[in-house]
């Protein structure tokens, strides 16, 4: 027990030990550093101006999408190609085979089903034909489908990027979009663009089915390959190089494999269902679209097109000297340039990839047999330079992945502009014949080896149309399909002395080439056959930056003339 004595006590102890300092706790602590001590968070205050003007600008400069150096290449790419052809679809007349087409489109969107037993009628003229029943007919939009095949064409690389490598597929695609054969043709309508842009997509599917095989994708081989073969003749023989290749390639690696029956059979074994679903859709496509939904007969068919693909002569190596060896000199020299280093790089092994081997055995087949059998047609070089492309592709990536890619791409870039300057001259600088000009400053392309459709045409069938009433006949001689699509609004008449305009291909008369409007004739088509004897160093490269003929051109008049009918139109 406490007395009072002892709480007294108690009571001053705790009056002195008040009045002393504490000592804090941390300072016993062994650490080096002391406690933080907590303090209190002030009250919170409204966003000072300098806090939501730093807020505004961390919003506006969040990072939305990165670009990377691959995907500015492809939107570069794409954009260009996408103006490149779709701009001035309409500003170049329709060359003959253009005009057939058209014409069968326009039959098409009049008659229906019942102008599908037309020969000149296919899959491309059908949807050719509902756009014309859609938005009308025109010199623009009678090459809407091949424009559309010509992007898918630059749309298959990227799909060849695991095959060609990045930078190998953006490179395929640059030439594609750049060359001046394939922008040409895009733009003239050519089915040819078609044809060979379902074999591209072929091509990607059987690379993709390498990598992951399966049904849909061998349904979608045979839709492709129906699609190439039917759009043009020109798929005929781009499949038998695409055949003689994959021979030539296959036959070697059977000599140099092992127990080559038990390969086969492995093979068979494990491919034979995506093998018979392809042939069968491929084959079932075929007949339908070959027949335009079984309108004609099969065989009529198939000898049509393939009178068209081995015309005669069926070798002419001389027409390939004329009309594809100076095309690919004079215009695709920078895929021809990157062709050539891709072969050596594949061939001394430092590009070891069964596709790259394929590619340069179907640019040399490629280049052997539509040197011989198609040379009679100038849109074959497109299927030349698309295997060339290819290894031209390899090469790019091969470099790009060297430390030499650092100088060697400027060269390239050279090569790439000079390759512009020549696309957008024979595109849209001179890229229609103009009969008019002094026999000493004429211009001529390369492409026009075979009979090419002149400016005047178009004017000089608008005037007649203007000098005839609306409901006027006209009598049109076969050879001239393009005045007959300028002018398909009149009534075809069997005899010229029924129709108020008679157009006629006829023999040259004097003022037919000075553009004088009081004579008849006019040129209507030009076509220019190089003669290389005559030519030099100095005139190469004067043709090279004007597109100045350095030989005769060949130019065939027609004449049209607007009369009153000496009688009443047969009924």
């Amino acid at each position: 027990m406490c007395g009072p004595g002892n709480s007294e006590g108690a009571r001053a102890g705790k009056k002195e030990m008040a009045g002393v300092e504490r000592i804090p706790d941390d300072e016993w602590r062994l650490d080096e550093e002391p406690l933080e001590r907590l303090e209190p968070e002030p009250p919170a205050t409204a966003p000072t101006a300098k806090l939501a003007f730093n807020l505004s600008h961390a919003r506006l400069t969040r990072p939305v999408y990165v670009v990377t150096a691959e995907h500015l290449g492809w939107y570069l790419v794409a954009s260009y190609a996408l103006i490149m052809r779709t701009i001035a679809l309409g500003a170049r007349p329709l060359d003959l085979p253009q005009a057939r087409d058209a014409i069968a489109a326009y039959l098409v969107a009049q008659h229906g089903r019942a102008a599908f037993a037309l020969s000149d009628v296919s899959w491309v003229t059908i949807l050719q034909g509902s756009i014309f029943a859609s938005i009308g007919a025109s010199d623009a939009t009678s090459r809407i489908v091949v424009t559309l095949c010509a992007l898918l064409m630059i749309a298959v690389a990227f799909a060849l990027r695991p095959v060609l490598g990045r930078a190998g597929a953006l490179a395929f695609a640059a030439l594609i979009a750049t060359s001046p054969s394939v922008g040409y043709f895009s733009g003239a309508g050519s089915t040819a663009i078609a044809s060979l842009a379902f074999m591209m997509v072929a091509i990607a599917v059987v690379e993709s089915m390498r990598r992951r095989p399966t049904v849909i994708r061998a349904a979608g081989l045979g839709i492709a390959i129906a699609l190439w073969l039917s759009a043009d003749s020109i798929g005929y023989v781009s499949a038998a190089a695409i055949a003689v290749s994959l021979i030539c390639v296959g036959v070697a690696n059977l000599v140099r494999s092992n127990h080559r029956r038990l390969r086969i059979r492995v093979w068979w074994v494990r491919r034979r269902v995506l093998v018979i679903v392809c042939a069968i859709i491929a084959i079932g496509s075929w007949l339908v679209l070959i027949t335009a939904f079984f309108h004609r007969p099969l065989v009529t068919s198939v000898e049509y097109n393939l009178n068209a693909a081995f015309a005669p002569p069926m070798v002419a190596w001389q027409h390939a000297l004329h009309r594809i060896i100076p095309v690919l000199a004079f215009y695709e020299f920078i895929v021809v340039a990157l062709a050539i280093v891709g072969a050596i790089a594949i061939v001394s092994r430092s590009i070891g990839d069964r596709f790259a081997a394929w590619s340069i055995v179907w640019a040399i087949v490629s280049l052997a047999i539509f040197g011989s059998v198609s040379a009679n047609r100038p849109d074959a070089v497109v299927a030349i330079v698309l295997p060339l492309a290819l290894v031209g592709a390899y090469a790019v990536d091969w470099i790009h992945g060297t430390e030499r890619w650092s100088s060697i791409r400027y060269v390239i870039a050279a090569a790439l502009a000079l390759t512009l300057y020549v696309q957008i001259a024979t595109n849209f600088v001179f890229p229609v014949p103009d009969p008019s000009e002094a026999a000493w400053r004429r211009h001529a392309l390369l492409f026009w080896s075979v009979p090419t459709t002149t400016a005047r045409t178009v004017k000089e069938c608008e005037r007649a149309r203007n000098a005839v009433p609306p409901d006027a006949t006209a009598f049109i001689d076969d050879d001239a399909p393009q005045a007959q699509w300028y002018l398909r609004d009149l009534t075809q008449t069997a005899s010229p002395d029924d129709a108020n305009i008679v157009v006629k291909i006829d023999p040259p008369e004097n003022g037919a080439l000075a553009g004088n409007p009081d004579v008849p004739q006019f040129g209507f088509e030009q076509w220019w056959t190089p003669d290389f004897r005559s030519l030099t160093i100095s005139s190469a490269l004067k043709y090279f930056f004007t597109q100045r003929a350095w030989s005769e051109v060949e130019i065939r008049d027609l004449e049209i003339k607007v009369s009153k009918p000496n009688k009443e139109p047969n009924p």
